[in-house]
């Protein structure tokens, strides 16, 4: 999306005069249009992603009752019960992510992003590291958050420089965006029975976060009504490159009692360790044209930035969970609490840019607005997240699960600088599951399939890159579809007591 507060700053100052083409339409329109900015549309859900293929078929309601490897992750109190050392893998074989926005980039320029994904979810694993010891060990890997949003979408129409034709004008819309994310956690966990119905345990964890992010978008147009045939361009292009590796905790408490399980879980607030990053930006209006009263407004900034200091945070998070268990049916359900994060900087380099006219950068009101071009602002609202799951033997070694939870997003509009890194993550999403799981002596694997949908929402265009007035609303819509697989294995020597 062309980065219009930016220019609409300089204009003003520059005593908003505009050449008379039709792109000047639609710069004024843009005017009246507030654009949505964030970091991700999955990074502005914590619940986008479960882990383990039961956990995520039963709704990742396992926080109270959790008897898997998930445990590590869920509730590492409740690794103070499980005896059985195992390995297990699960992953989503089928992912299909669709984000549809209709009128995103103007009147009847739609933004689509369809993309396939095949990842892993958890490998976890019990070890048993200190023998006749009430100590239980645990180790993961897991992908915390995965995304991939590609859109592009093109405008042109051709003129008639002969003038036998209405059409006056030549024009060019062009929106190009790709963002993309990968983050890993890895966790060593251990778990203590205080009681045989009490049990403690922490995860302490490790990130790291890569993400690669750009846009492009640019209109041309030749207006072949004006004598001195003016052409005209107006563009944005980003582009944001960084990684992160942090440290944080979670803390666990497990407490069984008949038919009844409870769970408590806090997770810190991240703490950075090493975050680097490059970042570009260009921001420029140019008309050419035989007038030089068509060309007063032309500027153009561009800055580019290597190895930039780069910090992501993490929120501090409370979860509860109860689960009721009886010979053969389960019903659980978590809750988990995000805190609010405020305002903070995800990379803040120092001005260095390429601006013309020169005259710019000794203009007290432009030149704050000139410091702030490569910074990236993010911040995140609290967040309450439930879940329920369900689980009901139907054969002595098979049972069905269900399951379905809430992700809400976390995006906060954080201040005005923060103009990069758009995203669409300001919508709630729904998930649905169900499956099948297997069991017999040393393995046990199961397989189902997720659906998450978001209910449709009205927001403001993404961009306009076309010669129709723009609609008032754009429309967005997001679906996601999985087929999950896990199979966990139990060490024969255990598994047989």
């Amino acid at each position: 999306m062309l980065n219009w507060k930016f220019f609409i700053k300089i204009q003003k100052r520059q005593g908003d005069h505009y050449p008379d083409t039709t792109l000047k339409n639609y710069f004024l329109f843009l005017i009246l249009v507030s654009f949505c900015s964030g970091i991700d549309a999955q990074d502005d859900h914590y619940w986008a992603q479960q882990y383990g293929a039961i956990s995520t078929l039963m709704g990742g309601a396992m926080v109270g009752g959790v008897t898997d490897n998930s445990a590590v992750y869920y509730n590492p109190g409740a690794l103070a019960f499980i005896s059985n050392p195992s390995l297990s893998v699960d992953a989503n074989v089928y992912k299909m992510d669709k984000i549809r926005i209709s009128d995103g980039a103007g009147k009847d320029m739609n933004l689509n992003s369809a993309q396939l994904s095949v990842y892993p979810q958890i490998i976890a694993g019990m070890i048993n590291l200190l023998k006749n010891s009430k100590f239980r060990f645990s180790y993961t890997v897991l992908t915390r958050n995965h995304g991939n949003v590609l859109m592009n979408t093109r405008y042109t129409s051709q003129a008639d420089p002969s003038g036998q034709a209405s059409q006056l004008t030549s024009f060019v819309g062009v929106f190009d965006y790709v963002n993309q994310l990968n983050e890993q956690w890895f966790g060593m966990g251990i778990g203590y029975p205080l009681t045989d119905k009490l049990g403690l345990g922490a995860t302490f964890l490790s990130s790291y976060r890569g993400q690669s992010y750009q846009l492009t978008n640019y209109v041309q147009e030749v207006d072949y009504s004006n004598p001195n045939h003016v052409f005209s361009t107006q563009t944005n292009d980003e582009a944001v490159k960084y990684n992160t590796f942090r440290l944080l905790m979670k803390f666990g408490m497990a407490y069984k009692v008949n038919a009844w399980k409870f769970g408590l879980t806090l997770t810190t607030p991240s703490v950075g360790m090493y975050g680097k990053g490059d970042i570009q930006r260009q921001n420029s209006f140019i008309a050419v044209s035989e007038n030089p009263a068509d060309m007063v407004n032309n500027f153009l900034i561009m800055d580019r930035q290597a190895g930039v200091k780069t910090t992501y945070k993490h929120p501090l998070s409370i979860a509860f969970g109860i689960d009721y268990q009886s010979v053969k049916t389960r019903v659980a359900i978590t809750a988990e609490y995000f805190f609010k994060i405020g305002t903070y900087s995800l990379m803040k380099p120092d001005a260095e840019p390429f601006v013309y006219p020169p005259g710019y950068l000794d203009s007290a009101s432009v030149k704050p607005m000139i410091d702030n071009f490569l910074h990236v602002d993010n911040a995140a609202r609290p967040v309450f997240n439930i879940g329920v799951g369900f689980s009901q033997a139907i054969l002595k070694q098979l049972s069905l699960l269900a399951g379905a939870y809430t992700d809400f997003s976390s995006y906060s509009e954080s201040s005005e600088t923060n103009e990069l890194m758009h995203g669409f993550g300001n919508f709630d999403s729904y998930h649905f599951s169900t499956g099948l799981s297997y069991h017999k002596q040393k393995q046990t694997i199961s397989l189902g399939f997720t659906y998450a949908f978001t209910p449709d929402k009205d927001i403001p265009p993404f961009t306009v890159i076309n010669q129709t007035p723009a609609a008032d609303q754009a429309h967005l819509s997001s679906h996601s579809s999985s087929i999950v697989l896990g199979y966990t294995y139990y060490f024969a020597k255990y598994s047989e007591k």
